[in-house]
């Protein structure tokens, strides 16, 4: 089983080395559990007007319920089209099949054990379908010479203005965020030149026409919704728990995990962007100015993510714990376990960032892929497309910002992932907004570390 850890490297100094007695560690985490439980008990009673004991009842029947899922996927996968867990109303899970045919007698057995299982049948596009086509969407010119009658010339250029595309699994359907503010200065159709702040009427302007030009040109169901202002989310300033040192300039990112590498190296882990995007890291990293050298990482295809060494021959210390509630003297938590990417759509995760605090939210998406200028970068150190393997989140009361990069996303003693952006403009106080992270198992895969898991590790 592994742990979750919060890394404010309040947890790299001997200073906050491991200085308390048994006694007030295990003071520590039973506080720190029910601490943990009411951010998101609370806040999932809010978005969803359900009591505390109602929401505490779903919060532990997520997991239960995306494991049976898991199974009727699996006996289904043929036909599988997608899969989720409805919040409101009945709270349900389901599974969505292609076709008007019954379920395999397997499966609805499994559905028919419990009371909260649906198996749905209808939809036009399997899973399977909806990932191709989302993958192959910018890998081809735009109708069988490249043009398309009244708009763009290629598809290329409908991309310049594509900040995400994701699946939405309840409407069977790939959806495309824009931002016309980002179209190329080319004169005609969608490569106007577009306003500094593109006003809503313009934007659905901008969505119908956008929906014109592809209806003869993708094989599946889409959506082309609002896309703007999704970036990553680095801020510009100074001073918060890890400091990004680039040249004369310094932004604020937020510490996620303690992890110890393939090769038993012990550091920390945050967003890859914050730092040069590419592999060939030149920026400072810096914890209570302690200089954390980079190993590897950088804002790559499958995990915005990177590796900090804790220096040896000072006794830092990294805790076993992350922060996960501001309100409490007290508000450390300690994980259990990590999770699969498959296995959180509509699962309800909160995050810590040093600018927006901590909030919380449901995962709408677990194929979501950011297109926005800088987002990935490939191994070669050049500006390259994301894969489709992030996860976006939403929610009435979530927040998100600069200086949240890195930090951690987590429920319940699971961690979830590592903070990557959102659509909030860099605005703190903007609630409901849609962030996106990088889920914990690529970000481990990617940097061949495993997060700690059996108590704080002095590194000597």
């Amino acid at each position: 089983m592994r742990r979750l850890l919060w890394l404010a490297v309040a947890a790299i100094t001997a200073m906050l080395a491991v200085a308390s007695s048994t006694a007030a560690a295990g003071a520590r985490a039973n506080t720190s559990e029910s601490a943990q439980a009411d951010v998101a008990v609370v806040s999932y009673a809010a978005d969803y007007s359900v009591t505390h004991q109602e929401a505490q009842r779903r919060l532990d029947r997520i997991q239960p319920l995306q494991e049976i899922l898991a199974s009727i996927r699996t006996i289904e996968s043929a036909r599988l089209a997608g899969w989720g867990i409805d919040h409101t109303g009945t709270f349900t899970g389901w599974v969505w099949l292609t076709g008007d045919q019954p379920p395999t007698a397997a499966a609805s057995r499994i559905a028919g054990g419990h009371t909260d299982v649906q198996i749905r049948t209808g939809a036009t596009h399997t899973h399977a379908e909806l990932l191709a086509a989302q993958t192959g969407l910018f890998q081809q010119q735009v109708g069988p010479t490249g043009h398309v009658t009244g708009g763009p010339e290629t598809l290329q250029e409908i991309k310049r203005i594509v900040t995400y595309t994701s699946l939405d699994m309840r409407a069977n359907a790939i959806e495309i965020g824009i931002d016309p503010a980002l179209a190329s200065t080319v004169p005609g159709g969608l490569t106007d030149t577009g306003p500094t702040a593109v006003t809503d009427e313009a934007l659905q302007s901008k969505i119908t026409e956008v929906t014109q030009q592809l209806q003869d040109h993708v094989d599946v169901s889409y959506i082309v919704e609002d896309g703007r202002g999704v970036s990553s989310a680095a801020s510009f300033g100074a001073g918060e728990n890890v400091r990004v040192e680039k040249g004369s300039e310094a932004f604020i990112c937020t510490s996620g995990f303690t992890a110890q590498s393939n090769s038993g190296t012990y550091g920390i882990i945050t967003a890859g962007h914050c730092g040069d995007n590419g592999p060939n890291e030149t920026a400072t990293i810096k914890m209570h100015n302690i200089t954390l050298p980079h190993v590897n990482g950088w804002a790559s295809v499958n995990a915005d993510a990177q590796f900090h060494k804790i220096p040896t021959g000072s006794s830092h210390v990294l805790r076993d714990d992350y922060r996960c509630n501001v309100y409490r003297q007290v508000g450390w938590c300690d994980v259990a376990d990590d999770i699969a990417r498959s296995d959180m759509i509509d699962d309800y995760v909160c995050h810590t960032g040093r600018s927006s605090g901590i909030t919380c939210g449901t995962v709408t998406n677990t194929s979501y892929q950011p297109t926005y200028t800088g987002a990935c970068w490939s191994s070669g150190g050049d500006a390259t497309s994301c894969n489709n393997v992030f996860v976006e989140v939403s929610g009435p009361t979530l927040k998100s910002c600069g200086g949240d990069s890195g930090g951690p996303w987590y429920r319940s003693g699971t961690a979830y992932g590592i903070h990557k952006g959102s659509n909030s403009d860099n605005k703190c106080f903007v609630t409901n907004v849609v962030a996106h992270f990088s889920a914990i198992d690529e970000v481990q895969d990617f940097l061949g570390v495993q997060i700690l898991t059996n108590g704080n590790v002095t590194v000597s």
